[in-house]
Parts: C-alpha cells; sequence; structure tokens
C-alpha cells in the first residue's frame, strides 16, 4: 500500500513538472515574441494636435485634427497652414508607414481653400504603428509657359514631416464629403473658433480694466502720503507715482491693440458668415 501511494506521489510529481515546464515555453514564447504584438517597445511618436509649428522661410502650419477609419482602411488630416504656399509654389504630400516604409500610401487633397488642406491617406494597412505625411513643396514654372514640348518639373523637396501613432490616434468614422460639405464644416468651425477669441480678448481686456482700477488706487494712496513726507520722501514717492502711470499707459496700449484684434476678428466672423449663407444657396 505505501509502495502504492509512494509511486502516485513520484506520478503527480512528474506531471506537476511537465504542465510547470509547459507554461514556461508558452510564457516564453509569448513574451520572448511580444515586440510583434505589443507597441510598448516603440517610443511613441505623434505630432501634436492644435499647435502650431514654425517652418522659418516655409510659414507655419497647425494640425487641427487627424482621424483614422479602420473600416475604410483611410486617415484624414486637417492642417491649417499660414505662408506655406503662394502663387509660385504647390503644396502637396506623400505618406508612409512604418510597418511598409517602402510602400508609399496614396493621398488626395480633398479639401483646399484659403490656406486650410484636408488630406486624405488610402490603403492604410490595419497595422500601420505609426505613420508619417510629408509636406513636399514643388515651384511652378511659369518661364516655359509659352514653349512648345513638355516642361520638365523640378524636384519635390520635404519641408515637413507629420507623424501619428496607432496607440493614440482618434479612430472615428469619416463619412463621403463634398467640397461644399467640407468648406461648411470648416467654415462653422473657423466662426466657432473666432468668437472663442472675441470672447477670450473681451475677458483679458476687462482683466486688464481691473489692473488699472487697482494701479490708479494705489497712486491716489501715494500722492495722500505725500502730505506727511520729507522732501527725500516725497521724490522717491513721485518717483513710484511716475513709473505706476507709465504702467497705465502700457496696459492701455494692450488694450488698444485688443480693441483692434477683436474688430479684426468681428469683420472675419462677418465674412464667414457670408460666406457660410452663400454656401448654403
Amino acid at each position: 500500500m505505501a509502495k502504492k501511494k509512494k509511486k502516485n506521489l513520484k506520478l503527480n510529481i512528474s506531471t506537476l513538472y511537465i504542465t510547470l515546464a509547459f507554461l514556461f515555453i508558452i510564457g516564453f514564447g509569448f513574451f520572448g515574441t511580444s515586440k510583434l504584438f505589443m507597441a510598448g517597445d516603440i517610443p511613441l511618436n505623434q505630432t501634436a494636435l492644435n499647435e502650431e509649428f514654425d517652418l522659418k522661410a516655409n510659414g507655419n502650419f497647425t494640425i487641427k485634427e487627424w482621424a483614422y477609419d479602420q473600416e475604410q482602411n483611410m486617415m484624414e488630416v486637417t492642417l491649417i497652414t499660414n505662408g506655406i504656399e503662394d502663387y509660385m509654389t504647390k503644396l502637396d504630400f506623400t505618406a508612409v508607414s512604418r510597418e511598409r516604409l517602402s510602400a508609399e500610401l496614396p493621398t488626395e487633397i480633398v479639401y483646399a481653400e484659403s490656406d486650410i488642406y484636408i488630406i486624405h491617406v488610402k490603403n492604410v494597412p490595419k497595422d500601420f504603428n505609426q505613420m508619417a505625411l510629408r509636406f513636399t513643396k514643388g515651384e511652378k514654372s511659369y518661364d516655359d509657359l509659352f514653349t512648345e514640348g513638355q516642361t520638365e518639373e523640378a524636384e519635390d523637396k520635404v519641408i515637413s514631416t507629420i507623424y501619428t501613432d496607432q496607440r493614440v490616434v482618434s479612430e472615428e468614422t469619416i463619412p463621403d464629403r463634398n467640397f461644399t460639405e467640407y468648406a461648411l464644416e470648416i467654415t462653422g468651425e473657423l466662426i466657432a473658433d473666432s468668437e472663442r477669441d472675441i470672447e477670450e480678448l473681451e475677458d483679458k481686456s476687462g482683466m486688464v480694466d481691473d489692473v488699472v482700477v487697482e494701479i490708479q488706487k494705489e497712486i491716489e494712496q501715494l500722492q495722500v502720503n505725500l502730505l506727511y513726507q520729507t522732501v527725500d520722501e516725497q521724490v522717491e514717492t513721485n518717483n513710484e507715482v511716475f513709473q505706476l502711470e507709465k504702467s497705465i499707459e502700457g496696459y492701455e496700449k494692450e488694450k488698444e491693440t485688443m480693441a483692434g484684434d477683436i474688430k479684426n476678428i468681428r469683420s472675419k466672423v462677418e465674412r464667414l458668415k457670408q460666406k457660410q449663407y452663400d454656401l448654403n444657396i
């Protein structure tokens, strides 16, 4: 009986060792190849949204939105630019994914007006990991406009590259829209942004008013104190009053600048609303 128990115990221990060994192999197989499944080993590479980037002589830009539609294998990137393109240059875009660097993805500019671009990146692989969108800028040649034969285009140069990361990109459905629908959406967003800017400037102007009132109170108190001061103290107090009055002048100039900005933005809103009305006709 004792021999039988001893035999069963050995059998149980052997089974336990086999089970542990099997689990170890499975675990090693998973964690040893985790780079295939876990993107955590790759540093996050995401260009910030709603932040202005300065390209020096090539202007500046802001990424307003970057959306990824997994069902359509497509991305939609909305850019607000300033000074990047003019009558002598043209802006284009190329895209590649980190996982397939040798395969350039097709891109299409579906909206380009008033320095705002909406770009579609198509055939996005499910495992793109990270996506790079390059800005390429080329010159428009008018020298040979009336010359017979085909004009050779100058090679485009990359002026900037922006990135999105599969771990943080906004996943959403990208609806099929025409130019007018894009224009209405962009115009509505610009109106909302402009009205927010006006509100922020008005709030800031009100805060400046409050600061000026406090400075004026301090000046009045200092002037009262002059009656009870020595000549040397009066000289020091008058200097302090002078500096405070100069600071008020600075705040008043700041208010004038803000008032001018508010006026310009309101004019912009009026033009945008007129455009919105015309688009809806």
